[in-house]
């Protein structure tokens, strides 16, 4: 403890001094609840009213005292003369509490702040001091019959006096009138149960007789009603009675009329009936007939056009075989004219070789002895030509324009030709000279042509 700072220890005490001078000064915050109001004295010449808050209260110098602001109730039962002299007795019940103004809480703080648990007994002495002389001013049917503006009297009345002791009234409630000592309410309700009793039973024999008279009255009308029904029922039957008869004579002409339309729609019917089996006849027979008709009349026409047709074919094919037979036999003309002209110049060479051989005989002859050798091949040349040409006998007219552009047969004689010079050349080289073509005069064959077609 000799180790302890005296510094700690005078700030501990300090701290102890500052939080209880705080709970102190805590425990001087006074609250008041809803219900209540702190009258702070102390310092003023007035006491300060808080109604439902906070206040705090400086130590020594002030103090608050509570005062309830609840509201209390007080039962009071005041006796006293009506005005018509009658006891009467009020029994009522008042509703008060402190005001709710800084003022009136100042003065029952000033007036009851220490016997707020027994206000009863000084307001109860005033409420009935209030309450007698409005009594004796009201008779007692008045209280029992305007009860409201007797408790009205008794609010404005008091409400001075209260308000100068700081409470105010909420409400007075009279709960019950009676006359002690005397029979008044009761023979007031004896005389007025008789009254009541009268009027009852005049009432009752009014409302007999205003339900006899109903009654009789609701009986004639009821006569008045039933003979008028009746009456009404006399003319409806009357009426219906009538349209029986009428709708009994409109029925039977209605039927008469269904009948004759029936009669006409049977006719009708027969007629269409006849009509159907006209018809019927034409579908069945008349139509089949017609149509039996027409297809051998369409037949003997198909026959006939097959006929016409067949007649005409036949006449333009032997038309035709006509034309081709004629065209045929022209062909034919010009064919065997082609012939003759191909013989006739083939006879023509044969002349001319035939002469051209023997001037050539006669040359050679003349020329030289050898010449005779070549008057021997000469005569055999022929031969070999012809048997040469025996394959173009049939051809009516060669012409051979070159040996280079000849055609195919052309090029087989001119071939044949060539061979037989080498020949002739083998045997005799001077008859292959006289054989050879000169320079200047080139070898020309005479086309010859077979019909249409050249070789």
């Amino acid at each position: 403890m000799n180790d302890i700072n005296p510094t700690i220890i005078a700030v501990l005490a300090a701290v102890l001094v500052i939080l209880a001078l705080f709970i102190f000064l805590l425990s001087r915050i006074r609250r008041a609840g809803p219900n209540e109001a702190l009258v702070i004295v102390g310092r003023g010449a007035e006491p300060k009213v808080v109604s439902g808050g906070r206040a705090f209260v400086i130590p020594v110098l002030e103090e608050a005292f509570t005062v309830s602001l609840e509201q209390s109730s007080i039962s009071l039962d005041v006796r006293g003369p009506d005005a018509k002299f009658i006891d009467t007795s009020v029994r009522a019940t008042v509703l008060f509490k402190v005001g709710g103004t800084e003022e009136a809480i100042r003065r029952a703080a000033q007036r009851f702040l220490n016997q707020q648990d027994d206000l009863k007994t000084p307001l109860n002495q005033a409420l009935e001091g209030a309450i007698r002389p409005i009594i004796a001013s009201m008779s007692v049917d008045d209280l029992i019959a305007k009860r409201d503006a007797f408790q009205d009297q008794v609010v404005s009345s008091i409400k001075a006096d209260l308000a100068e002791q700081g409470f105010q009234v909420d409400m007075v409630n009279l709960s019950d009138i009676d006359t002690p000592g005397s029979d008044y309410l009761k023979n007031k309700a004896r005389r007025e149960a008789a009254r009541a009793r009268q009027d009852a039973e005049v009432a009752e024999a009014e409302t007999r007789l205003a339900t006899e008279n109903a009654r009789l009255d609701s009986d004639e009308k009821i006569a008045e009603r039933e003979r008028d029904l009746a009456l009404k029922r006399s003319a409806i039957k009357a009426q219906t009675d009538k349209a029986e008869a009428e709708a009994q004579a409109a029925g039977q002409l209605a039927r008469a009329e269904q009948d004759k339309l029936v009669a006409v729609q049977q006719r009708d019917a027969l007629a269409e009936q006849a009509l159907v089996t006209e018809e019927q006849l034409d579908i069945d027979v008349r139509k089949p007939a017609e149509a039996a008709a027409y297809a051998q009349v369409q037949e003997a026409n198909a026959n006939r056009d097959t006929s016409n047709a067949a007649a005409e074919a036949e006449a333009f094919r032997r038309q035709k075989v006509a034309e081709a037979n004629k065209t045929a036999a022209v062909l034919d003309a010009e064919a065997t004219e082609a012939t003759g002209r191909a013989e006739a110049a083939a006879l023509e060479a044969k002349g001319l070789a035939k002469a051209a051989t023997i001037k050539a005989e006669a040359e050679a002859l003349a020329v030289q002895s050898e010449a005779v050798l070549a008057q021997q091949a000469i005569q055999i040349l022929p031969q070999v030509v012809a048997a040469a040409a025996a394959a173009y006998e049939k051809v009516g007219e060669i012409t051979i324009v070159s040996h280079d552009g000849a055609s195919a047969p052309v090029k087989g004689i001119a071939d044949f030709i060539t061979q037989g010079k080498a020949i002739v050349d083998s045997v005799l080289p001077e008859l292959g000279a006289l054989l050879t073509p000169s320079p200047s005069a080139p070898a020309t064959v005479t086309e010859v042509k077979t019909g249409n077609h050249p070789v």
